[in-house]
């Protein structure tokens, strides 16, 4: 069985971090090696292992904040407090048999999917591939324009870069693609058996073709064969972002809450 980490914990993000100048430290653990980094001071690791021996090293190893996957019990146990509350993420079960992931989807969205499908031009292509720095520069551009227009924090383009160049086949690159040019993208990180949702890029023509539910059934479809059994949709926000929460907890992914931020003092 391949073992699952967080995106924050794999061998693909922190390879990334060491080629882009700030190479985490790696931890020895009785649960396996935990990479912790150093902000404003301070040892910080991020969703690290959530099990009590690992709560224990990290406290004796003097990582003074934490991440944590869950609130677990060992954190207080092991002198560790709350700091700042938990947000909450989604993530899908992923099947091979589109029978059962369609079945999965919420019916509103499943029939937005159906219609769309229905409606998309036969000139309208739907790919997959590995991400390319080079070839893929205009959706890197295309991508942070969307963010400044819009005003949400996207990752820099040098981390995506450098993700590709850590493990050149772990980022796989869905296109809605038109006569001429690409319309529309979403890039995923290929980490253990999971699958985490990167950036993407939605063109005003490919949002009314209903790009984002065509990419997304895509990835359903086609990441299982690279044995992804699990999706991370990213954190869900039901106050500020409660449209894209509907549409994500709408493809029949579920949220749970992560363990907030927890700090120990020494």
């Amino acid at each position: 069985m391949i073992e699952a980490h967080s995106f924050q914990q794999s061998e693909l993000f922190n390879g990334a971090l060491a080629l882009l100048g700030r190479p985490p430290q790696r931890l020895a653990m009785p649960t396996g090696s935990v990479f912790a980094m150093r902000r404003f001071g301070l040892s910080l690791a991020t969703r690290p292992h959530d099990a009590p021996e690992t709560y224990a090293e990290l406290a004796k190893k003097r990582i003074r904040i934490i991440n944590a996957e869950s609130a677990h019990p060992a954190l207080r146990q092991y002198g560790y407090r709350q700091l700042i509350k938990p947000a909450h993420i989604a993530s899908l079960p992923l099947s091979p048999d589109p029978v059962i992931q369609r079945a999965a989807m919420q019916p509103k969205w499943r029939r937005s999917l159906e219609r769309f499908e229905a409606e998309r031009p036969k000139h309208i292509k739907l790919t997959h591939r590995a991400f390319d720095p080079d070839r893929d520069a205009w959706f890197l551009e295309a991508e942070a324009a969307q963010a400044r227009t819009r005003r949400f924090r996207c990752y820099p383009s040098a981390l995506t870069c450098a993700l590709s160049a850590a493990s050149p086949k772990s980022l796989r690159l869905f296109s809605l693609n038109g006569p001429g040019a690409p319309r529309a993208a979403m890039l995923f990180a290929l980490h253990g058996p999971r699958a985490t949702y990167h950036i993407g890029y939605t063109s005003p023509d490919a949002r009314k073709m209903g790009a984002h539910w065509l990419l997304m059934w895509k990835a359903f479809q086609e990441l299982p064969a690279y044995r992804i059994s699990e999706m991370e949709l990213g954190l869900v926000d039901t106050d500020s972002g409660a449209n894209l929460a509907r549409f994500k907890l709408g493809t029949g992914a579920v949220t749970r809450p992560l363990g907030g931020t927890w700090g120990r003092l020494f």
